[in-house]
Formats: C-alpha cells, structure tokens, sequence
C-alpha cells in the first residue's frame, strides 16, 4: 500500500514539473504566434530543425534559451522563400535538405546572448540587441546543409554543436589565417548560391546566416519581438 502511495506521489510530482516545462517552452512559442511568425515545418515540412538554442549540449553559450522548443518560427514570406530554397537544393543535390539551426529569437533572449558574449572574441557574432538583430524580426535563419548519409556537410568554423575547445581552436585557425579546404569553400559556396538564389542576403563573417529582406525594410514592415 505504502509503494502505491509513494509511486503515486511520483507521478503527481513529475506532473508538476513537466506542467511548469512546458510553461516555459509554450512563453517562446506564444511570442512567435503572436507576433504573426509560422512553423517553417508548414511552409515546407520536409526542411530539418536543429534547433541549437534549445540544447546546451549544442551552442557556444551552453544555455537552453528556447525552453526545449523544438520549431523554427520565420515571417511567413521568409518561411516560403526558404522552401525555394529546399526545393532549389534538392534539384541540385539529390537526398540533400537544409536543416535550420536558428530562426526567430526574441530580444529578450538576444540580450542574454550578447551580455554573456560581450568583451569576448566572440561578441561580433551576437547583434547588439538595442538596434534589435534580423532574428528579432523573425526574417534572419541560421541554416547548414545535411547530406544524403544524414550528416552536416563539412563548412568550417562554425560555432555549432561542439566543444568550447573545438571553437576556440577552429576560431585561432581561421584569425592565424588556416585556408579553408576545396571542400568547405565548395560547400559554403553551394549554401550562399542556394539561398541567394531563393533571394536571402548572406551576412560576409557568418557564413550560416541569412536575412530574408534587407534590414531597413525589416525595421519599416514589423515590430521586434520582445
């Protein structure tokens, strides 16, 4: 009788927390919504998501920012301007996809980034959120390319999924002056060409990001999402 209890108490207490979880994960999400963003996953489902900001075990801040969530969220013409860009991959590349790393990101959570970043090597890779980055505005993605095998094609630096080790010595290579290989200037070229091509703007230092419209006319057309 006492372990039908105890389990009992378990399961009430389990409910809790996971209740309180997804709380926090639905804050982001509603963020999103209401400021008018899709699910890239409607405008084209067969584009993957990673995304980094949810798993401390995959961004240079080792933080979970998004609460777990699990959905990119873009503009709605960005969002279909990025399945152009699936599409124009896929002719290209047979079993090929994009794979979004980052979309829409609230100030709030630039804000933590830039704070932890700020008066390091790394802080030009983190907008200064008074001026609100493209994130913001839910019309910038971080983007890699997956191949047919399941595995992120070779891009060089890239603050994504490693170690804090593995960035600092990819960070000294590339300031030391360590040409990229053939094979990681192709590939970067291929992504750049692919989103250009579906009319994204690349950003020169972040080989990974893109803005779906220029800056100004971001600024003019939506509100930041806070």
């Amino acid at each position: 009788m006492r372990i039908v209890k105890y389990t009992y108490l378990i399961k009430i207490i389990l409910f809790f927390l996971c209740s309180d979880i997804l709380a926090q994960d639905n804050e982001i999400e509603k963020k999103f919504i209401a400021a008018g963003l899709v699910d890239v996953g409607t405008a084209d489902k067969t584009i993957l998501v990673d995304l980094v900001n949810s798993d401390p075990q995959k961004n240079f801040f080792r933080e979970d920012y998004y609460r777990g969530l699990n959905r990119a969220y873009l503009q709605k013409e960005t969002a279909i301007k990025l399945s152009k860009a699936q599409t124009i991959l896929k002719s290209k590349k047979k079993g090929f996809s994009l794979q979004v790393l980052d979309a829409a990101r609230p100030r709030s959570v630039s804000k933590l980034m830039y704070d932890k970043m700020k008066g390091t090597k790394f802080e030009k890779y983190v907008a200064n959120p008074d001026k609100g980055s493209m994130h913001n505005y839910g019309i910038a993605v971080d983007i890699t390319i997956i191949d047919q095998t399941g595995n992120e094609i070779d891009m060089g630096f890239s603050p994504f999924r490693k170690s804090t080790t593995e960035i600092y010595w990819q960070y000294l290579k590339m300031k030391f002056g360590f040409k990229l290989t053939k094979e990681q200037s192709e590939n970067r070229q291929l992504l750049a060409d692919i989103m250009k091509q579906a009319d994204f703007i690349p950003l020169s230092h972040e080989w990974w990001h893109f803005d779906g419209m220029q800056k100004e006319q971001a600024r003019k057309r939506y509100k930041i999402i806070e």
